[in-house]
């Protein structure tokens, strides 16, 4: 059996955040958040891997509140390493960050990098409310149809 939506069949709709030329910041729908998170930029390759990740995991507690969400509410989440060899230092780091709640689902894999100064990169699924912005600012709103 083959399953096939028309237009107007996605129920809900699309929030983006900060809505680039290439991509959007962060996206939620029915009630999921999704988005990608690097450390501070500009990226500094004198940090190391763990210290680019305390970076980039402030950067994503702001940016899940942003779309109504919070660590607590994290569903899976991907690392992704310049260089397999920090996974420990990196263990360490998110091992803090997560202490005293349910941690989400987790994979970790090694792969380039589109920056030789950027050490690490995370994707994250969360649970997040739908906010729709009055002021418009970083946001557009669309219809998932």
């Amino acid at each position: 059996m083959s399953l096939t939506l028309e237009p107007g069949d996605v129920a809900g709709v699309i929030s983006r955040f900060g809505i680039g030329k290439r991509a959007s910041m962060a996206v939620v729908h029915n009630g999921t958040g999704y988005f990608a998170v690097t450390p501070q930029a500009p990226y500094d390759a004198e940090l190391s891997t763990a210290e680019q990740a305390v970076q980039l995991l402030a950067k994503a507690e702001a940016r899940l509140a942003e779309i109504g969400s919070g660590k607590e509410k994290l569903l899976f989440v991907a690392i992704i390493l310049a260089d397999m060899a920090d996974l420990a230092s990196v263990n360490a780091s998110w091992d803090e960050w997560v202490a005293g709640m349910a941690p989400p689902a987790r994979a970790c894999f090694e792969a380039p990098l589109a920056n030789p100064a950027l050490k690490i990169e995370m994707i994250m699924v969360c649970a997040a409310r739908e906010v729709h912005r009055r002021d418009g600012v970083g946001q557009g709103t669309v219809n998932a149809s």
